[in-house]
C-alpha cells in the first residue's frame, strides 16, 4: 500500500510526518530496481515501507531535471511496483535513464538510492499463445503451437509486432513418468506471428516462450507462459507371440513373432505401425523399454517378426509394445514367453580317487558353493580306456539341490575318469578334466599252511609269496604288511590274529601261527598307496 504522506496528531496541530527519526534496528540497504515489460519500476523494498518516491532523471549529474516521477506505489509480491508506467516527456530519446528511489521503512530515517536505471527502450515480446487442438494422442501425436508478438515503443506508445525473422525460444516441460524439458526455436512471419510443430510423446506441464537475440536497443520482455497440452492415454491394446525355440545357447538368435491388436469402438483390429519391443526384463513403469533383446515395427496387420538374441540370464523374454504415453495401463501389458537359456559354469570341488578294492568314486558340485540349482542336475562318471579318444558311462546319477554330486563305480587298474553334465533348462553340456587312476595289481602266488593237522594249541607255519604286476609281469612285492585272519569252525566272522607279518626282499613270508581250533585261515595285503588290495583263499585246518 502507498504511504505518500502520514499525519502525526498533536494538540490539534496537523503537522507533515517527514522527521528524520533516529532508526531502531539495523537500517534496510538490499535496494535494486527493475523496469518492468509496460514501463513500470519494480523497487525490493518492503511492503511496509511508510514513503516511496521513485523518480527518472535526465542524467547523473547532481542538478539533473527530473523526467517523470510517482509516489503511487503497490505491492508486487514482497516489493513495491508503481502503480502505473513512469510516462517521459513527448520527444526524449529512448535509452537508459538513471533512478533516484527516494523512501522511508518504518523505524529508520529517510533514504535515497541512485543505483538504479530506468530503460526507456522499445520491449519486444510474445503475445498469445496456443495449440491447434486441445490434446495429443497416439493418432494425433503431432501438435502446432502458435503465437503472436509485440513491440512496444514507450515513446509513441504505438504497440506493433516483431519484424520478421526475429527468433522466439520455446522451452517445453514434457511429463512421460519422468520429466523432461525440449528446447526449441521459431522465426517471427512478415505478420508478426510464429508457428513451432511439436511432438511431445507427452504431457506438455505449460513451459514458455520468449524473443532471443533481439536487436540492440531492443528490450525483451519477460518469458510468456505455455498452455498445457495433455496426452491422452486412453488406446488399449493386446498382445501374443510365440518363440521359435524354448532352450537356447547365449548368443544365439530365437525368431519372436505375433500380432497386437488395439480396441476400437469396433472391437479389436489389427495395430499397425507400432513399435514391438522384445525384452528379457518384466515391464513395469518405466517410459523407456529396458534390457531390449529386439525389436520391430508391426505390419499392416498387426503381425511382427524378428530375432532376439538372449543372454545367459535370460529366464523368460516378455514382449510390449515400447513405452509410450499414449498406450493405457500401468504396468503395461505384454506377453511372455517361456525361454530358457543354459547358464555356464565351472566344476568346483572337483575329486577323483580309486580305493584299494578298484572302486572310482567322484565327488564335487556344479558352480562354486553359493551356486544353487533349480532342481537336481544329471551328472555321469565316465571313463577311457583308450587314452581319452572314446568315453563311457559308468554311473549315471543327480546333483542335490546345492548343486553337490558324489558317484561312485567299479574302476580299472589304470583309465582316464571324468564326469560329464548334460544340457538342461539351467546349465549347458559340459564336462569336467579328465583325471588318469591307477594302481599296481597284487596277488598271494603261493598260500601254505603246515603242518594241514596240527595239534590243538600246537604251532603252525604260515608261509607263501606276494607279487605285484610290473609292465604286464608278476615280480615280488617286498616290504608290504600283511594280516592274518582266523574263522573258528561254526562261525561267520573273521577275526585278525595278527597284522605285523611283512614280506621279505623277494615278496616271501612266514609266521609260526598257534593252531587254536578247527577253523579256516587266511592272509590278507595291507595295500600300501598305489597298490590294489589282494586275499588268499581260505584253508580249512583240523587241529587234533
Amino acid at each position: 500500500m502507498r504511504a505518500a504522506a502520514v499525519f502525526a496528531l498533536s494538540a490539534g496541530v496537523i503537522v507533515p510526518a517527514v522527521v528524520h527519526a533516529p532508526a531502531a534496528h539495523a537500517d534496510w540497504t538490499a535496494v535494486q530496481g527493475t523496469t518492468e515489460d509496460d514501463g513500470r519500476y519494480t523497487v525490493t523494498l518492503p511492503s511496509t515501507a511508510l514513503w516511496v518516491k521513485v523518480s527518472v532523471l535526465a542524467s547523473t549529474a547532481a542538478d539533473a531535471a527530473v523526467l517523470a516521477s510517482t509516489e503511487e506505489v503497490e505491492p508486487k509480491g514482497s516489493w513495491l511496483t508503481t502503480k502505473a508506467p513512469l510516462t517521459l516527456p513527448e520527444g526524449t530519446a529512448l535509452g537508459s535513464y538513471p533512478i533516484r528511489v527516494d523512501y522511508r521503512l518504518p523505524g529508520e530515517t529517510t533514504k535515497q538510492w541512485t543505483a538504479g536505471t530506468y530503460d526507456h527502450l522499445p520491449h519486444i515480446g510474445v503475445g498469445n499463445l496456443s495449440y491447434d487442438r486441445s490434446s495429443t494422442d497416439w493418432d494425433h501425436r503431432k501438435a502446432v503451437l502458435t503465437g503472436t508478438t509485440t513491440l512496444w515503443n514507450p515513446a509513441t506508445g504505438e504497440r506493433t509486432t516483431a519484424p520478421e525473422g526475429t527468433k522466439v525460444q520455446v522451452s517445453l516441460p514434457i511429463e512421460n513418468i519422468t520429466l523432461r524439458t525440449v528446447t526449441a526455436f521459431a522465426t517471427v512471419g512478415a505478420d508478426g506471428t510464429f508457428s513451432l510443430p511439436v511432438t511431445p510423446n507427452g504431457t506438455v506441464t505449460g513451459g514458455t516462450a520468449k524473443v532471443v537475440g533481439a536487436t540492440p536497443g531492443l528490450d525483451p520482455d519477460d518469458a510468456a507462459s505455455l498452455p498445457w497440452l495433455p496426452a491422452d492415454a486412453t488406446l488399449k491394446y493386446r498382445i501374443t507371440t510365440n518363440i521359435s525355440k524354448y532352450r537356447v545357447l547365449a548368443g544365439t538368435d530365437v525368431r519372436v513373432s505375433g500380432r497386437v491388436e488395439r480396441l476400437t469402438p469396433a472391437g479389436w483390429k489389427p495395430f499397425a505401425g507400432v513399435p514391438v519391443v522384445a525384452t528379457s526384463r518384466e515391464p513395469q513403469y518405466e517410459n523407456t523399454a529396458s534390457n531390449v533383446i529386439g525389436g520391430n515395427n508391426t505390419a499392416a496387420n498387426g503381425t511382427f517378426s524378428f530375432n532376439a538374441r538372449p543372454t545367459y540370464a535370460t529366464a523368460d523374454v516378455f514382449t510390449s509394445l515400447r513405452p509410450s504415453p499414449y498406450f493405457a495401463g500401468t504396468p503395461r501389458p505384454y506377453d511372455k514367453s517361456d525361454i530358457v537359456v543354459p547358464q555356464q559354469f565351472s566344476y568346483g570341488a572337483y575329486k577323483m580317487s580309486l580305493d584299494a578294492y578298484g572302486k572310482v568314486t567322484a565327488t564335487g558340485r556344479l558352480g562354486s558353493g553359493s551356486t544353487y540349482c533349480d532342481r537336481t542336475q544329471p551328472v555321469a562318471l565316465q571313463v577311457s580306456r583308450d587314452g581319452g579318444r572314446t568315453w563311457g558311462t559308468l554311473r549315471s546319477g543327480t546333483t542335490d539341490n546345492y548343486c553337490a554330486y558324489t558317484l561312485s563305480a567299479w574302476g580299472y587298474t589304470t583309465a582316464l575318469y571324468r564326469v560329464h553334465h548334460t544340457e538342461t533348462d539351467q546349465f549347458v553340456a559340459k564336462t569336467g578334466s579328465a583325471v588318469r587312476l591307477a594302481r599296481s595289481e597284487t596277488r598271494f602266488s603261493a598260500f601254505t599252511i603246515s603242518p594241514t593237522r596240527p595239534t590243538v594249541n600246537g604251532k603252525m607255519t604260515v608261509s607263501g609269496t606276494v607279487q605285484r604286476k610290473v609292465n604286464g609281469v608278476w615280480k615280488p612285492l617286498p616290504g608290504v604288511k600283511l594280516t592274518l585272519l582266523f574263522k573258528p569252525k561254526g562261525e561267520n566272522s573273521w577275526y585278525w590274529v595278527t597284522k605285523s607279518i611283512s614280506t621279505n626282499s623277494s615278496g616271501k613270508f612266514s609266521y609260526r601261527a598257534t593252531a587254536y581250533e578247527d577253523g579256516s585261515w587266511a592272509m590278507v595285503l595291507q595295500p600300501p598307496a598305489g597298490y590294489f588290495y589282494s586275499e588268499t583263499k581260505a584253508k580249512y585246518i583240523d587241529a587234533r
